[in-house]
């Protein structure tokens, strides 16, 4: 396990609670698991019509693309036209994606990693929505969704309510949902932090929030939350922070155009700038270290979310350098040693969309990795020799063969996970024991 002990949070029953031993955990236990960060990796559907060869070829573009990310999963995000949802045109035209549920699991078919699937239900057909879910948990096996209600609340709607969808979900044992935090609100109304007590009450074990350009309104609301909690003696829901990297004019209208509060100096600063998606990705994460730094002991546990809904590539790419850095932010803000691991999988398991076509493995084991004889000396260097330590010389040589194997990415905190006897790089001295998130 992460920390030194397994502490899965009691909504994960039996039913779907794996080992935390090794890196292969489920989606929704690490969702649930607060002694542990989360980092997701978002993403749009293909347009609706899409033939599941279109699908599948997008997807093992975008994990191609993403194969280096250290991500828990991904997110699927539901877009909805949102008519009602501010008298400003669309920057963009809106166009129906395929179903969220659906290309989730075409993605865990590339790549063999779990999605948060984003469902608006407010928007839902009335008569279909217990239909939809019944596919997409049994057909489509998806275990994690986020909830999302209507854009406005003068509108009329006709799909389930939120409470009734979540009771749903509490009956799934297999499943968890979540919901979705917009700081700003709190700011206006303030009380954010009691609305996301009420969605715990009804069974919601994580919140991911509207994506950030300004760092105050959920400094303010993670400082509250947080005291709420402890007021009423409740264990706090997880909050994903989420980011999003802006590269042009029309982005950032779409930004603002979906909710988004950016303060008119770190408007201008992004877009008067050269390079205005590096510039952005840097004020993003100063705005991440700067929430790190002033909700340090406000208990509530965090996690990293980024969205990569753009088609330029700049923007496609500052998405996963602003990945990178903010997960290495929030991993150095739990004071507790971490690296990365390269984990080489067999390609049968699908565990990653690299496609060798008709290469074959080579005829002798030249490409075997070298016995690692002095680990010692490896660590100290902080490479990846020290990943190989414990492992036999035959071992090796299996995790060698360059034709049968793929590469998948995983983080450890503390220590290297996923069953070898593998120990960090140049561990630090260990930091006194914490009794919570920040403290």
């Amino acid at each position: 396990d992460v920390h030194g002990s397994v502490r899965p949070h009691r909504a994960c029953t039996a039913a779907h609670r794996r080992s935390h031993a090794t890196m292969d955990v489920g989606l929704v236990d690490a969702l649930c698991d607060y002694s542990r960060p989360v980092f997701l990796f978002g993403l749009t559907p293909p347009l609706e019509g899409a033939t599941q060869d279109e699908l599948k070829e997008t997807a093992r573009k975008f994990v191609e693309r993403s194969a280096t990310l250290a991500t828990d999963g991904f997110i699927v995000y539901d877009i909805q036209e949102e008519k009602g949802r501010t008298p400003e045109p669309r920057p963009f035209p809106f166009r129906k994606l395929d179903d969220p549920s659906h290309f989730a699991q075409v993605l865990k078919d590339v790549s063999g990693k779990e999605s948060v699937v984003y469902k608006c239900v407010a928007e839902s057909d009335p008569g279909g929505f217990d239909g939809w879910l019944n596919k997409a948990i049994d057909d489509y096996g998806v275990n994690a969704y986020n909830l999302v209600g209507g854009a406005s609340s003068a509108n009329q709607y006709s799909g389930p309510t939120i409470p009734d969808v979540a009771a749903k979900l509490n009956k799934r044992k297999q499943c968890a949902h979540g919901g979705v935090t917009i700081a700003e609100r709190h700011i206006k109304k303030g009380n954010e932090h009691e609305t996301l007590v009420k969605k715990g009450e009804l069974g919601m074990q994580w919140f991911i929030s509207q994506a950030i350009y300004d760092p105050e309104p959920m400094i303010k609301l993670l400082k509250e939350y947080g005291a709420l909690c402890r007021q009423r003696n409740i264990e706090p829901k997880r909050v994903v922070l989420t980011f999003a990297p802006c590269g042009r004019e029309k982005t950032m209208r779409f930004i603002k155009w979906l909710g988004v509060t950016v303060p008119e100096d770190i408007e201008r600063e992004i877009l008067d700038a050269e390079d205005k998606v590096g510039k952005s990705v840097d004020l993003l994460c100063a705005m991440c270290k700067k929430i790190l730094d002033e909700t340090k002991g406000c208990g509530v546990p965090l996690g990293i979310s980024v969205e990569s809904v753009s088609i330029f590539k700049n923007e496609i790419n500052a998405a996963h350098e602003l990945f990178r850095r903010t997960q290495s932010m929030l991993l150095d803000f739990l004071g507790e040693p971490w690296l990365v691991q390269y984990k080489l999988v067999s390609k049968g398991v699908k565990r990653t969309s690299f496609d060798y076509g008709s290469r074959k493995p080579p005829a002798s084991p030249g490409a075997a990795l070298p016995p690692v004889k002095e680990p010692k000396a490896a660590k100290k260097e902080g490479g990846i020799g020290g990943l190989f330590e414990g492992l036999s010389e035959e071992e090796q040589k299996k995790l060698g063969i360059a034709g049968a194997v793929g590469v998948v990415v995983g983080f450890i905190l503390g220590a290297v996970l996923g069953g070898s006897k593998s120990k960090p790089v140049a561990p630090a001295p260990e930091p006194p024991k914490k009794k919570g998130w920040g403290k």
